[in-house]
């Protein structure tokens, strides 16, 4: 059997050539998704690193007002102390850049390299869970004086390590002054 091979003039070299772009148009389709992946579990760390900075940040500031706030004067709006009471006192919003200078918060201890900033407000008179109650004992409950409690409003921001993430916690607390 004789096979005339000038008959097929490049056949092949075309159908070659139409595989290799199919699976060069993969391989590519694939790198993108994994680039994808990539830049997604990046965002996902970056944030939990925030979120864990954030976390610490108001546990430092409960124990900073567990600790310092033994009067309310030191609430004068500076510093990252402010009160509600008060219009000239009051916290500035915490979605404004500019209320995460170093003059309007506090700094917490640094986390893995990230130093969260926050603020307290003080909201007035507070009651905690056992004074909420309809019982009085012997005439001493909440509104005769069982206990001076203050509420507190504590915001926290921290950043990722590259400052692409940002995560803020706000929680409501009372303690006894």
């Amino acid at each position: 059997m004789i096979v005339n091979r000038h008959g097929q003039k490049g056949a092949v070299l075309l159908i070659s050539l139409i595989i290799l772009l199919v699976l060069s148009i993969l391989a590519v389709s694939g790198m993108q998704g994994s680039l994808m992946q990539e830049r997604m579990a990046g965002a996902q760390s970056e944030g939990i690193a925030a979120l864990e900075a954030a976390e610490e940040g108001i546990r430092f500031g409960e124990r900073w007002v567990k600790n310092n706030a033994l009067t309310l004067t030191s609430f004068d709006g500076t510093n990252g102390l402010y009160d509600i009471r008060v219009e000239s006192e009051r916290a500035p919003s915490p979605y404004d850049e500019s209320t995460w200078e170093s003059s309007k918060v506090m700094s917490a201890d640094p986390v893995d390299g990230i130093t969260p900033l926050f603020f307290v407000e003080y909201l007035g008179e507070g009651y905690s869970e056992d004074q909420l109650t309809e019982g009085v004992i012997g005439g001493y409950n909440h509104e005769s004086g069982a206990a001076d409690i203050h509420a507190f409003r504590l915001v926290a921001r921290a950043e990722g390590p590259s400052g692409r993430a940002r995560r803020m916690i706000e929680v409501y607390f009372t303690k006894q002054i």
